[in-house]
């Protein structure tokens, strides 16, 4: 970025280069090219979780003799359904209200469905529904029904039809439906029926299937002891507790226990929690996908837990794809990349070029694209960013060539400028320090435009929230009101006025927005910046609380102090464990 700089003795205003844009432009990442790019998300999503459940259908079966129907906005009776659907290599459709969901009604179709299992009872999933199966599913030859007088009789019905004579049983809380999903795949792959259970007592359903089945000699309890007490876990054949302090210590937990049986070659993630209380959907029928194919199903928020984190460090690999079930309102993009970026990674990266992380310096310097910004900044008086074929070019590190002595603070940028601003007879070249502000402007707008983002908020969005005086509604700088404070101030005015400005208003918008985020997060075209180091010293971690972060941000970046001595090496440290060099030099 470039700022305002106004020097007592010389009364003017300059634009030029801080350390932001000569890291930004270093780091300008093509849109062809990710951090890591051995990994890859994809996504399984719709407008909503009827279309999300279809389209995870259509993604893991051509064709299927068996599918299961569930209610797609309780979670109840549902929860059990992940280990039958494995059993008859069924994907799980949802529906809801009278009629059949339109989106169930095409899949059964496109899928050739033979035989229909109904998860609930009538008033779960109503007759009509199962008439409409009957009536507009050409192929279909029967429609089976699992459902009892509440959600603990039809789990037991759901693990009777599982035709198996098990050894080992999952017992969860029927009173969410947090701790069953995450069981879900796992149970599934290994045949084992999941049972429900209030917080304090067993049901009698529970109790009677366990003494038929007197096979059962091990259950495994899924979650704490406010989801399942230890009166109910004692009276359990032989149990162990897998559970955490929250949803996602459980979902790692059982994750950890049966990680043997996973291909860890993909992982499924869905929102497991959320205002609603029924975010429960594309991870039931992401689950049944997850359990076809072997791969772990971990449970989110809208931030990464760090239980989930710690799990997905231990066991995927970098080269591991995320499949996100559900739209961006679930998991956002930038979430998403947060997961791939802990796959497999050690720590988080910063040492600027150890044998485990990847230097991008030679990809970006060689593509169009950020071939086009360095020419559209490179007519700066200032400063120039080498390329191939200049003297002292090497592709391994992006070099700033500093083309004046005097221009290694941000001080002394504007130390040549005494005259620029003045007429012979002492009045302001006004409009030439509008077309200099334009200038920045427009070298801002082509950074811009390449996607940076903080906290998926585009630069000139953040710039504009922050309320200083110094930049309009529209993120941009405001010409009149730096020619204002020129004409007023003189040389009163100075760049440390414009640089304590914008860093107040950050500590003004945390003390006083609730509900600023707790985190901060710096991407360019997609990429994470995870931090940014000068030798020993931290500019920038994404990893501090977010007032902390977004003032370094703009006070060690953005605004450095006017005495800063902006030549040396940073290490610009990239998600996926890949980093960028940057030099700047005399």
């Amino acid at each position: 970025m470039e700022v305002i700089h106004m020097q007592k003795n010389s009364k003017k205003v300059l634009s030029a280069c801080s350390v932001a844009t000569l890291l930004v432009a270093g780091t300008t990442l093509p849109s062809t090219v990710k951090a890591d790019s051995s990994s890859q998300v994809t996504r399984i999503g719709g407008q909503n979780r009827y279309e999300t459940a279809a389209k995870v259908a259509d993604s893991g079966w051509s064709s299927s003799n068996y599918a299961i129907v569930a209610n797609g906005e309780g979670y109840a009776d549902a929860l059990c359904a992940t280990p039958l659907a494995k059993a008859k290599d069924a994907p799980i459709l949802l529906t809801t209200g009278d009629s059949l969901n339109e989106n169930a009604l095409k899949e059964l179709n496109d899928l050739k469905v033979q035989h229909v299992i109904v998860i609930g009872g009538t008033k779960v999933v109503p007759e009509n529904v199962e008439s409409e199966i009957k009536s507009k599913v050409s192929t279909v030859q029967d429609v089976q029904r699992l459902g009892g007088q509440d959600r603990y009789e039809t789990s037991v019905k759901i693990a009777d039809a599982l035709g198996t004579n098990p050894t080992k049983a999952v017992v969860a809380s029927g009173e969410g439906y947090a701790d069953a999903l995450s069981a879900g795949p796992a149970a599934a792959i290994n045949g084992i029926p999941i049972l429900l259970t209030r917080q304090n007592s067993l049901p009698d359903a529970e109790s009677n299937y366990l003494k038929t089945n007197s096979d059962i000699t091990a259950t495994y309890v899924i979650g704490g002891t406010m989801s399942v007490s230890d009166s109910v876990a004692s009276s359990l054949p032989s149990s162990e507790r897998l559970g955490g302090t929250d949803r996602y210590a459980t979902n790692a937990a059982v994750l950890n226990k049966f990680k043997s049986d996973f291909n860890f070659n993909n992982v499924y993630a869905a929102l497991g929690d959320g205002p609603v209380g029924n975010e429960f959907a594309d991870a039931l029928t992401g689950g049944a996908l997850a359990a076809k194919n072997k791969n772990p199903l971990v449970i989110t928020g809208y931030e990464l837990s760090s239980s989930t984190e710690g799990f997905l460090k231990d066991n995927v690999p970098k080269n591991s794809t995320l499949t996100v079930l559900g739209g961006t309102l679930n998991i956002s993009d930038s979430l998403a990349d947060t997961i791939t970026d802990a796959f497999g990674k050690a720590s988080t990266g910063g040492g600027g070029g150890g044998s485990t992380e990847t230097n991008l310096a030679s990809t970006i310097q060689n593509n169009d694209s950020y071939k086009d910004v360095v020419n559209s900044i490179n007519n700066s008086d200032y400063f120039k960013i080498l390329k191939s074929g200049d003297p002292g070019y090497d592709d391994s590190v992006v070099t700033v060539q500093l083309k004046k002595d005097n221009i290694s603070t941000p001080g002394g940028i504007s130390t040549d400028a005494g005259t620029r601003y003045k007429n012979k007879d002492g009045s302001w070249k006004e409009q030439q320090i509008r077309d200099d502000i334009n200038k920045i402007q427009s070298k801002l707008d082509i950074i811009n435009e390449k996607n940076i983002l903080i906290n998926s908020v585009h630069l000139d969005d953040f710039l504009a929230g922050l309320g200083s005086r110094y930049i309009g509604d529209a993120g941009k700088l405001d010409a009149d009101a730096i020619v204002d404070e020129v004409k007023t101030k003189g040389a009163d005015y100075a760049y440390k006025d414009f640089r304590s400005n914008v860093i107040d208003k950050i500590k003004y918008y945390f003390d006083n927005n609730k509900s600023a985020p707790s985190s901060l997060e710096l991407k360019v075209l997609g990429s994470k910046v995870n931090n940014i180091k000068k030798g020993n010293t931290t500019l920038f971690d994404s990893s501090l609380p977010a007032e902390q972060a977004a003032t370094d941000l703009v006070s060690k970046v953005l605004l450095p102090d006017g005495n800063y001595d902006l030549t040396g090496t940073y290490t610009v440290n990239i998600s996926g464990n890949s980093y960028v060099n940057v030099t700047i030099k005399k």
